[in-house]
């Protein structure tokens, strides 16, 4: 008879540690392969700055006009990098990062000592698509768009990618520029983002009833990672005191 000795008498007296049981991902696989779908559209870069990391970092003048790290963030890009947070980091950087309420810190929590991003295979659409275009392609995406693009996606392009603009970033797929800049004034990264996001659900009962108390939402399609960390990281008892002062003092909730 085959008997396996370690249904008689225990892994542990066989000197056999317990398999865990497999953790459900926050992101099912499925959804990741269409986010990353929509990231691949995107030019890559290469980043040839003396100070690697400096536009992860706020200076004074972008505290105080409410800019962000890592902003907007999107929930499917959310649950995809907490994923990767579980999967990548030991348990002390896991507890640090999630435990992270702050929605606005000065400095990217995921950017290493020497300005390196420690979530690069994972980073967001507000990183990813930084510094892709020139001064004079965000002009003529622009004047591409009149009469195409309700004028207000067209400033809002203008506000937003005015600002981002970077002389040490080299495009890597020139190729993509031109679709790029068009998805971009259209909101197509965006949407695809928010309705990927839709496809999920990420909040239990409780969690979503004082969201809903508060705010009137169900769901947040985009915040920021302190943000997100203390809706759906936080004690439902955290919630029921103090989310809604919380909600009232966010600059960036949508």
């Amino acid at each position: 008879m085959n008997v396996d000795l370690g249904e008689c008498v225990g892994p542990n007296l066989l000197g056999i540690a317990p398999v865990e049981p497999a953790r459900e991902p926050a992101l099912p696989d499925d959804l990741r392969i269409q986010l990353q779908a929509t990231y691949d559209r995107i030019p890559s870069v290469r980043c040839g700055c003396d100070h690697p990391g400096w536009c992860c970092e706020l200076t004074p003048e972008e505290m105080a006009s409410d800019f962000a790290t890592m902003y907007p963030l999107y929930k499917v890009e959310y649950l995809n990098i907490v994923d990767y947070v579980e999967d990548e980091f030991d348990q002390s950087r896991q507890e640090h990062l999630l435990g992270l309420a702050e929605e606005r810190p000065e400095r990217c929590p995921f950017l290493t000592d020497s300005g390196a991003c420690s979530v690069h295979p994972v980073r967001p659409l507000a990183c990813r698509t930084y510094g892709v275009l020139k001064s004079e392609e965000v002009e003529d995406a622009a004047l591409e768009a009149e009469g195409r693009i309700p004028d207000g996606w067209i400033r809002r392009f203008l506000f937003r990618e005015r600002d981002t603009v970077c002389c040490h970033t080299e495009v890597l797929d020139r190729d993509k520029v031109q679709s790029h800049a068009r998805a971009m004034i259209a909101c197509e990264y965006e949407r695809d983002l928010i309705q990927l996001g839709r496809q999920v659900e990420s909040l239990g009962g409780e969690r979503r009833s004082h969201l809903e108390r508060v705010t009137g939402k169900r769901e947040v399609e985009s915040w920021t990672w302190g943000g997100f960390n203390a809706l759906m990281g936080r004690s439902t008892s955290w919630l029921a005191r103090h989310f809604e002062d919380y909600w009232k003092n966010s600059s960036l909730a949508e």
